[in-house]
């Protein structure tokens, strides 16, 4: 099997190929190093959320496979533990949950009418617990806040540590992973690089939100960017005033999603996303003056305003895939031996391990429970996104028709009409 990409994807597919069939020959092949993208820079949730999985479970032909996709992905939060603690994967692991904060009364009846659907399809609090105005303020000090919903199927990690110690993990089994070597074609039974080819019964294509420049995959998948930064270590008695004695992951309901953690060395790191660059381009790297970084150091302020006098450390961005389908997606063609899986959304770090383990069963033929859930080979996966200028044009009116009904909310105003208009114009 030859994989591209040494992002998480790529590395959970490897690691359980080989788990599965010790003596099968698996081969990575990478443009930068393992973790270079998403994999490395996101915002360390491993998180059961699956974007877009509401879309299943809406539809009663597929809700009962739609809820076991669901609770696998409640599962596989534990497994990505339960790998890093029995491979001593340094990655600082921990299974504390996450925090949806409402912070306004829109944001309140809309993190409501959330918990009733979870019910109506049968989750109860030791999946979904409602935490009121009182709970809150003692669980976590967000400003503002008025009433929460907390997640435990999540754990914060730090993500680089994850994905290189996982790399470094699949070498000592006897992977192959070939770092800078991009990809120039790929086909049913080959992935050529500059440095020569790899020939494979088959080929599975992990590259996410990178994979634009292959042919074949421009469209597919789009990179949209997500900007993020991160504190300097905070004293015991600022983190025990934001009653941040646990590493809860948490953001709020604004639609210009926002998402934070305390890290094991007392940082805050924060993000909001996202922002996409004409023709599919990818950024390596981020000016630390760009606005966007003002706008989320701001944006955790209102979170926490405590942190005002507070140094930031680091700001980065990178690139999460995006479907056209605003799902993602995990696809074989046993024809002709080739599968990718993506389209996560910004939620790919417990997603990509289902994948991962999802792949590995389709590539050896082998049945299993994970395989009947409709993310597996759904119609209209491989749906390209509209040429440009109309992506961008639509990227850019979307994402300001967000600002504006968040904008709305915050104000006491409706914003019914502004999400009217967002979902027409995302399909």
């Amino acid at each position: 099997v030859v994989i591209v990409g040494a992002g998480y994807t790529g590395l959970w597919t490897a690691w359980y190929l080989k788990q599965l069939e010790p003596a099968l020959a698996v081969t990575i092949v990478e443009a930068e190093s393992a973790g270079f993208g998403a994999s490395g820079r996101n915002g360390g949730w491993c998180s059961a959320w699956l974007s877009g999985i509401e879309h299943w479970l809406d539809d009663p032909a597929q809700r009962e496979g739609a809820i076991r996709l669901q609770r696998l992905m409640f599962q596989t939060v534990r497994d990505v533990g339960a790998v890093a603690a029995g491979q001593a994967l340094d990655c600082h692991y921990e299974r504390s949950g996450a925090l949806q904060v409402a912070v306004n009364p829109a944001q309140v009846e809309r993190l409501d009418q959330e918990l009733r659907y979870v019910r109506a399809l049968g989750f109860d609090d030791a999946d979904y617990r409602w935490l009121d105005r009182q709970e809150m303020a003692e669980t976590l000090g967000v400003a503002g806040a008025l009433a929460a919903i907390h997640l435990p199927h999540c754990a914060a990690i730090h993500p680089a540590r994850l994905a290189r110690g996982l790399a470094e993990r699949l070498e000592r089994i006897g992977v192959s992973i070939h770092e800078q070597s991009p990809v120039l074609e790929w086909g049913p039974g080959m992935a050529r690089t500059a440095r020569g080819r790899v020939l494979a019964d088959s080929v599975v294509l992990a590259t996410e939100g990178y994979g634009a420049t292959l042919a074949g995959l421009e469209r597919r998948l789009i990179p949209v960017h997500s900007m993020m930064v991160a504190t300097e270590p905070l004293p015991d008695e600022l983190l025990e005033r934001l009653h941040f004695g646990r590493r809860y992951c948490f953001g709020n309901l604004d639609r210009i999603v926002t998402y934070g953690q305390r890290t094991a060395d007392k940082r805050i790191t924060f993000g909001c996303r996202g922002r996409y660059f004409y023709g599919s381009r990818t950024r390596r790297r981020f000016d630390d003056a760009d606005p966007e970084f003002a706008l989320v150091r701001s944006t955790l302020l209102r979170f926490f305003p405590a942190l005002r006098d507070v140094r930031f450390t680091h700001a980065w961005g990178g690139a999460l895939g995006v479907s056209r389908s605003l799902r993602p997606a995990v696809c074989f063609d046993a024809r002709r031996r080739v599968g990718w899986a993506g389209g996560y959304f910004g939620n790919g770090v417990a997603a990509a391990h289902l994948a991962g383990q999802t792949l590995a069963d389709l590539v050896l033929g082998r049945d299993s429970e994970r395989l009947h859930t409709p993310w597996v080979n759904p119609p209209g996966a491989e749906r390209a996104w509209e040429p440009e200028p109309l992506r961008w044009l639509g990227f850019r009116a979307a994402r300001a028709l967000m600002a504006r009904a968040d904008r709305a909310e915050y104000d006491g105003r409706s914003a019914a009409r502004l999400q009217q208009l967002i979902d027409g114009l995302l399909g």
